[in-house]
């Protein structure tokens, strides 16, 4: 059994109706089928970023768990360096 329950195009569906894509994509992540296996997700911005922050916080964690941290200057200039990349 598939612990996959988002909606499902299938790679020429998607391809072929693809303003549909992005508007299912809004409401929760849409899996991409090709030849019946799953191949793609497409996410909202919104969850992108959840999932970002999400593993953001695993790296953090698993790091002061190690005791290996960069220290505070330095991962000040990592976060500002992050930060501009995305502008």
């Amino acid at each position: 059994m598939s612990k996959n329950t988002a909606p499902v195009f299938a790679a020429s569906e998607a391809k072929n109706n693809f303003g549909k894509l992005i508007d299912a994509a809004q409401r929760r992540p849409v899996a991409i089928e090709r030849h019946g296996r799953t191949v793609a997700f497409v996410i909202s911005p919104e969850d992108m970023e959840a999932l970002e922050d999400f593993f953001l916080g695993v790296q953090a964690t698993e790091i002061m768990k190690q005791g290996s941290s960069l220290g505070i200057k330095a991962s000040e200039a990592y976060l500002r360096k992050l930060r501009h990349a995305k502008d």
